[in-house]
């Protein structure tokens, strides 16, 4: 059984997820009033974010390659992040060690590179196999949701992944934080890879926060 699936983000007033700064107080604090069993981040919003909020990526260290321990009160989510390709060998400990998450779960496809494979097993990283070329994110969602109990999973991801999830109609909600900033040509819009147009919506809630930011929750209508 899939699991429901919100999408969350940060936008410009013209729906830009780059080009501005974020409140991140606000985002996450909105983020996790939901809370998740997990969060779902693309391969390349996640290396973005190593580099955001790194200045240097710190070594590995022998407490990398053990699995953390989880306590049964622990009610952080779980980062679930999609990378077939491989791009974050080398960095999967900047999330292991993160204070925001209690475990991290990587989606690969059949065609993920073996030497990838292998780092992640002898770091003993939580794997699911999804997919031939790409990950089947569906298929994903549903091993997550039978193997770990996951029943709310939250995408704060760019708009690759974002547009994928609302392709396949894995949506039912989508949290927006309007930033009264405009990013012009320049910026990234947060929906840019869905091909099919016409994604009917209904707004469930508007409210002003901070007295600068608007909150905006849109229920994804079904075909």
């Amino acid at each position: 059984m899939l699991p429901r699936v919100v999408i969350h983000n940060s936008v410009s007033l013209d729906g830009s997820t780059t080009g501005f700064t974020a409140n991140l107080d606000v985002h996450y604090g909105i983020l996790g009033s939901y809370e998740p069993d997990a969060m779902i981040i693309g391969s390349n919003t996640a290396k973005t974010g190593t580099q955001f909020f790194c200045e240097k990526i710190p070594q590995e260290e022998e407490s990398d390659f053990k699995k953390p321990e989880i306590l049964p009160d622990d009610t952080r989510a779980y980062w679930m992040i999609a990378d077939s390709r491989g791009i974050l060998e080398g960095l999967m400990h900047v999330f292991r060690r993160s204070e925001y998450s209690k475990g991290v779960i990587v989606l690969v496809s059949e065609k993920t590179p073996e030497g990838y494979l292998k780092y992640l097993k002898e770091r003993n990283y939580d794997i699911i196999q999804a997919g031939a070329e790409r990950v089947d994110i569906k298929q994903a969602l549903e091993i997550a949701a039978e193997r770990h109990g996951f029943k709310l999973i939250v995408s704060d991801s760019g708009g690759i992944l974002n547009s994928i999830l609302l392709e396949q109609g894995l949506v039912e909600e989508i949290s927006l934080i309007l930033t009264p900033e405009i990013v012009g040509k320049n910026g990234t819009n947060l929906f840019r890879g869905i091909e099919k147009s016409g994604v009917q919506l209904e707004l469930v809630k508007n409210e002003i926060v901070e007295k600068k930011y608007v909150h905006l929750v849109y229920r994804v209508l079904k075909e």
